[in-house]
């Protein structure tokens, strides 16, 4: 693990504005002091089962938007003769303010998401991969006024030079 506490200078995360019918981001500039403190354990279980779990928590001297104070990852990997790999993973992304320089300000609710990734390795040369992410299906607000995608996937093939 690991502990830190620093001045940031020009932290840039973004807000959305609404102007008219218009919905905008704005990028907002702050000098803020914060402390990180970071939290990981892997442990290898037997040839087939792993565990790794990462824990990050954040405090700022003022409200930033958008950003969690606590995130945290648990995947258990599952390696099969180095061919087959799953990995299942849970992940919480705490809950965030919105807004904290709009009128309409307003607390965004934590996130929940399930997802498992598979990986069959033809040979050193040729690789495919699944990744099915928000398995649970979860639509809160991502940002303000933005929901999360919902359940989605992505495949893909990777081929080494």
């Amino acid at each position: 693990g690991s502990i830190a506490y620093g001045e940031i200078n020009n932290l840039a995360y973004f807000d959305n504005i609404i102007i008219d019918n218009y919905n905008r981001f704005n990028v907002e500039y702050r000098n803020v002091w914060q402390l990180h403190a970071n939290a990981r354990y892997d442990k290898r279980i037997n040839n087939l089962v792993s565990l790794n779990i990462n824990a990050d928590y954040y405090n700022w001297n003022e409200e930033v938007s958008h950003k969690p104070n606590l995130t945290f990852d648990i995947s258990a990997p599952i390696n099969l003769r180095d061919k087959i790999k799953v990995k299942p993973t849970f992940s919480y992304f705490g809950k965030r303010n919105s807004g904290v320089f709009q009128p309409d300000f307003k607390e965004l609710p934590a996130q929940f998401h399930f997802n498992l990734g598979l990986q069959y390795n033809y040979s050193k040369i040729l690789s495919a991969y699944l990744q099915l992410n928000n398995l649970n299906g979860s639509n809160k607000e991502l940002w303000r006024d933005y929901q999360e995608i919902g359940f989605n996937g992505v495949f893909g093939l990777s081929y080494s030079f």
